[in-house]
């Protein structure tokens, strides 16, 4: 998977704002996550941004006042990454070292491109020092917007399967084509920290509600009002989309 997700966004980074960031369905999940960083990430901190891409959320906190190191799998996206300190490497195992780092970043659903995130999540935690702070964005297995997936586009029986084991294997229906996707449940990624050593603070969702599948909202539809629905934090679990913020313990 990591082949395929390296080659996708080396082939999209020369395009990737112009045509993510200009979509209502990007702003609104980057706003939700640029909240939380102004909220936990404070200036002198050191930062590890994983999958940085071509560098949106690096600079974003580099100008809330914090040194960040910007990691990401894709060659041509770094190159294309205006950011001071980066690193060619894969977020299922940080080439970095022990206990270096405040917080640990992933944001983009990047632990989505991975086929377990166990792993991952125990060499986000080695890379932080003790009390540092683990902030990550991943796509949900149980949600409404899923629940449309199973039954408009793949196996209704797929949400059973999510129910029961937190993980389903599925595709992402982006902009520019499909990419294999696994999405995780809420309580399947709680449990995946917890082993890591990282203990879960919070949990913010974004789109607890979406009235039309994300193949549609992706295109031009503006819905402000779902968008408060947001602010129902203990639905979370249900949410398409969840910002986890953990500390290393």
């Amino acid at each position: 998977m990591s082949r395929a997700v390296a080659k996708y966004y080396d082939s999209i980074a020369h395009i990737y704002s112009d045509v993510y960031l200009k979509m209502e369905y990007y702003r609104r999940l980057y706003r939700r996550i640029g909240e939380v960083l102004d909220r936990y990430i404070k200036p002198g901190m050191s930062v590890l941004d994983v999958g940085s891409g071509t560098g949106f959320w690096s600079l974003y906190m580099t100008r809330l006042g914090a040194r960040v190191t910007s990691l990401d799998i894709s060659q041509i996206s770094l190159k294309q990454c205006r950011c001071v300190e980066k690193v060619a490497g894969d977020a299922a195992r940080l080439p970095v070292r022990r206990g270096v780092y405040d917080a640990v970043t992933a944001l983009g659903s990047v632990y989505n491109h991975l086929s377990d995130v166990g792993d991952a999540f125990r060499s986000a935690a080695w890379a932080l020092r003790r009390g540092g702070l683990f902030i990550a964005d991943i796509d949900n297995a149980v949600c409404v917007d899923m629940l449309y997936e199973y039954l408009l586009f793949q196996n209704p029986w797929k949400l059973i399967a999510a129910a029961r084991d937190g993980v389903v294997r599925g595709v992402w229906e982006s902009a520019d084509g499909e990419i294999p996707l696994t999405y995780y449940s809420y309580f399947y990624v709680k449990s995946a920290l917890a082993r890591a050593g990282l203990r879960l603070v919070e949990a913010r969702p974004i789109y607890l509600a979406p009235p039309l599948p994300t193949r549609l909202l992706q295109r031009k539809f503006r819905l402000g009002f779902f968008e408060k629905l947001d602010l129902l934090k203990p639905l979370a679990p249900l949410s398409t989309t969840v910002v986890y913020i953990a500390v290393k313990a």
